[in-house]
């Protein structure tokens, strides 16, 4: 129980940024209210139509005004549902767009132990379960609660013996219900995380579905996934055999209500101390009260559920991003250097007081064997990692000084294999980008890093999407088209890890002479296993076990 309400507080503390405007909620209790109010005056409508009836039969003003009531109550019903719905799909939204935000800007360490694909599970799946509890169950709840409080001081006022007999029935059958409502807290959670590693493993799957095919894996993998598959399987088992409790409750305990009442009700018709339309009225409010007793059990069932998924949706509004926007913007950059530079992951050390200034123009090209920090030095010009930016400096002043985002407006990366977004080929080449381009300044960007051959097969259609498994390009052809991407983000300096590695001897050629007359306008860095591609006028630095330990400059 204690675990439950620290769950409930989690949730509840993870909404309130996100909920709507107070005028909102005093709609939503306006409706409520008048709605309520037109359910609770059908019963009593309907007892005076039954008291009224004379050897003259029903009066058609009464019949019709009834009509008319029933209506009325109906759209009321309706606009309540609609209403309350459309409140908690805007905290969902608000919910979903807050999270995304914290994984987007999260410090890139507190991603490296998380799969892209469980954590978008959280972000979908399990703030679904919010989002059913916020958009369907509250507003049930809370019209509920009026409703109930007020149909049992009208049945009281109407005959309180009867409302005793009703509210034991009813005060049992919540007994019954709570404890099972309160067991999905944990079931919830159990079931949100077997649906992540599902997802997990068969994003996996697919994204790399050419090496599944290749190792002949398939069948393998197919396998393992009935066994993810039967831990779903079980755990939504556990949470269908709770649900499936509470409606032959709530069903059971109005059975028993009805009898009561009809029973109690007889004797005293007979004793002459109750009127046949009272009978009715509270029969009919009996059938009234079968809603928000549901709909109270419903709740507090989702309710639960939702605080297991709020524990791992905290999780992701917790994580620490990167650090707040500082003042100073990075225009120009005449001086890159890194002083006293040591960065230690996982207890390794990958680089080791590192000391090292780049010269102000040419190619400079990073040499040394695989995990002798390489990549991890060009890296810190990109600002991933906080705890190092007080020894990377940038025009004489460390990076924490600087607002990141021009940092890296200025500085482009092209990755040894260059990602490209499930998106058009314009939106991937203007990745970033703050201004608006043209067309045809797109076109010169690709033209000027070779790629005309390219454009002519993709038929000069930037609309073009590019899918995850995409064959729209070669190895090379990606390569260029990353630096495209650099080139028409304006960028003062080029950072590449491995351009080459993917590329037979001509294309490794070209590519060099393309990266070389880039470095008569910007500052080009590069890392590479190539000593054939060096050249004397080629700034040299080489690494090994985290430390430089020879260049030429």
């Amino acid at each position: 129980m204690d675990k439950s309400s620290g769950d409930t507080k989690s949730l509840w503390k993870l909404l309130s940024p996100h909920k709507p405007k107070r005028k909102s909620f005093v709609y939503l209790g306006l409706l409520v209210v008048i709605t309520t109010a037109l359910e609770l005056v059908l019963p009593l409508y309907s007892s005076h139509l039954i008291d009224s009836i004379s050897a003259n039969g029903v009066s058609t003003a009464i019949v019709s005004g009834l009509i008319a009531l029933v209506l009325f109550t109906a759209v009321f019903e309706a606009v309540l549902a609609w209403y309350g719905g459309r409140l908690g799909h805007q905290i969902s939204f608000r919910l979903r767009y807050s999270l995304i935000g914290r994984l987007l800007h999260s410090q890139s360490q507190s991603l490296d132990q998380e799969h892209s694909a469980e954590l978008s599970a959280r972000v979908v799946n399990d703030s679904k379960e919010v989002k059913s509890v916020l958009a369907e169950d509250l507003t049930g709840l809370i019209s509920g609660s009026v409703s109930l409080v007020a149909v049992i001081t009208i049945m009281f006022v109407l005959d309180w013996r009867l409302t005793v007999v009703l509210v034991t029935c009813v005060l049992t059958g919540f007994a019954l219900i709570l404890p099972i409502a309160l067991m999905m807290n944990n079931i919830g959670k159990a079931m949100q995380a077997a649906e992540a590693n599902l997802l997990k493993h068969i994003t996996e799957w697919l994204r790399y579905g050419k090496l599944v095919k290749s190792h002949n894996a398939g069948g393998e993998l197919h396998k393992r996934s009935q066994d993810l598959l039967d831990e779903c399987f079980t755990q939504e088992m556990r949470g269908t055999k709770v649900l499936s409790l509470i409606g032959p409750i709530s069903n059971l305990v109005l059975m028993l209500s009805m009898i009561a009442i009809l029973a109690f009700s007889a004797y005293w018709l007979e004793q002459g101390t109750m009127t046949l339309g009272t009978v009715t009225a509270f029969l009919l409010y009996l059938f009234g009260l079968t809603f928000p007793l549901t709909a109270m059990a419903m709740f507090f069932s989702n309710l639960n559920k939702a605080s297991g998924a709020a524990t791992r949706l905290t999780e992701i509004s917790r994580l620490p991003t990167e650090p707040s926007e500082a003042p100073l913007v990075l225009e120009n950059i005449t001086d890159l250097a890194v002083k006293d530079l040591c960065f230690v992951r996982d207890d390794k050390t990958i680089l080791n007081q590192v000391n090292y200034q780049f010269p102000a123009s040419g190619l400079s090209i990073v040499l040394g064997e695989s995990g002798s920090g390489k990549s991890t030095l060009l890296n810190q010009f990109l600002g991933f990692y906080p705890e190092t930016h007080t020894s990377v400096f940038i025009n004489g002043k460390t990076l924490n000084e600087y607002n990141l985002s021009s940092v890296r407006q200025s500085i482009a990366w092209v990755d040894q294999e260059p990602k490209l977004l499930h998106a058009s080929i314009r939106d991937n080449l203007t990745l970033g980008l703050k201004q608006q381009v043209t067309d045809d300044e797109v076109f010169n960007a690709l033209k000027s890093v070779g790629l005309h051959s390219w454009l002519e097969r993709i038929n000069h259609n930037l609309k073009l999407m590019v899918s995850e498994q995409s064959h729209q390009f070669s190895g090379g052809e990606k390569q260029r088209f990353a630096i495209a991407r650099a080139i028409l983000r304006q960028a003062k300096v080029l950072l590449l890890d491995e351009p080459t590695s993917a590329l037979d001897d001509s294309n490794k050629v070209e590519l060099m002479i393309l990266l070389r007359k880039l470095a008569d306008k910007m500052r080009v860095i590069m890392i590479s296993h190539h000593l054939d591609l060096i050249e004397p006028e080629d700034n040299v630095i080489e690494m090994a076990a985290g430390e430089i330990v020879n260049n030429n400059t």
